[in-house]
């Protein structure tokens, strides 16, 4: 299997033409200051995890380059907001695949919590999580597993075995493994976070949506077709009444279920999915954004593939050629 994102919830995508997986990491919120400096860094930093939560990466990451300067020089080097910060930077270097820049962040964000907070402390956990899925997308397994496995376990100790964040920590492994096609390890792990999110959270949360997109996305990589479907329906239902029609999150799953089709040769249900999924990019990150890039060329793979089928050549040779899939096909006016 290749290696995939998005995720929160931001998506990353390895290769178009495949499902996105939510991205393994949190950006973290904060308490607020009274100090002059440090409440004009926490309204930067505010206003970066909103950017950052809509996929607006390169806007969120000079906010919070300037917030950790202003930290920094207010707090000293060793702060836990310091870490924070370094953190949260590192979880947008993630998604944007910029791996080398956000382990140096990532390590001394967990070095700077293990000493100040405690090694079990649950922000550790969070940075652990974050590092681990630096590690594991660069095939640097060996190195994640046991951070991965850390996490889980401090979230465990300190939360008990029912929680949404143990259920979080369950679905960050589950994926690992997934990444690795150890999907009998990972199947298990998913269902496990299901059933927690579903009981605790209800079965229309946001975090309930995540965990069954990447268990739609390991039931597509087994071929088990007839199962990723309704569970991807579910997530664009979840995400469609939660979050609007036009949100980001909605674009991604679009490209799971169209890429459901697609690896079915199932071209002419994947295009307006794919349609849809470009529209909703190009609104919302314009036409050179690389998410935009990759919906592009999905729909314009699909296309091809659909209009070299014998059946629909035939078609376009005479006056009942798919006019509709055409349409959709069209990238200009």
């Amino acid at each position: 299997m290749t290696p995939l994102p998005q995720a929160l919830i931001l998506a990353l995508a390895f290769c178009f033409s495949l499902p996105l997986a939510q991205i393994s990491g949190t950006l973290q919120a904060q308490a607020v200051h009274a100090d002059s400096t440090l409440a004009a860094a926490h309204r930067l930093f505010a206003e970066a995890n909103l950017l950052a939560n809509r996929g607006h990466h390169d806007q969120a990451e000079p906010k919070l380059l300037r917030v950790l300067s202003m930290r920094e020089k207010a707090l000293g080097l060793d702060h836990p907001d310091v870490a924070l910060t370094l953190h949260n930077l590192g979880f947008i270097y993630n998604a944007q695949d910029r791996y080398a820049e956000a382990e140096p962040l990532l390590r001394r964000a967990l070095a700077i919590r293990e000493t100040v907070l405690g090694p079990q402390h649950l922000e550790v956990a969070l940075t652990l999580n974050s590092l681990a899925f630096t590690y594991g997308v660069q095939s640097r397994y060996d190195e994640a597993e046991p951070l991965y496995e850390r996490a889980l376990a401090i979230r465990e100790s300190a939360l008990g075995p029912a929680h949404p964040d143990v259920a979080f920590a369950m679905n960050n492994l589950a994926f690992f493994y997934t990444m690795q096609s150890r999907y009998d390890e990972a199947e298990p792990l998913y269902e496990r976070a299901l059933a927690i999110d579903e009981i605790v959270l209800g079965p229309n949360h946001l975090q309930v949506a995540h965990v069954l997109s990447n268990l739609g996305m390991l039931y597509d990589d087994l071929g088990r077709y007839k199962e990723a479907r309704p569970v991807y329906e579910r997530v664009l239902a979840i995400r469609e009444a939660t979050l609007g029609s036009s949100h980001p999150d909605v674009a991604n799953v679009l490209i799971n279920l169209a890429s459901l089709y697609h690896h079915q040769e199932r071209y002419a249900e994947a295009i307006p999915l794919y349609r849809r999924s470009l529209d909703i990019r190009t609104a919302e990150f314009g036409p050179e954004h690389s998410d935009t890039s990759l919906a592009l060329e999905n729909l314009i793979l699909a296309c091809e593939l659909l209009f070299a089928l014998p059946y629909v050549a035939e078609e376009q040779q005479s006056i009942t050629a798919p006019e509709s899939m055409a349409m959709l096909c069209r990238l200009s006016p």
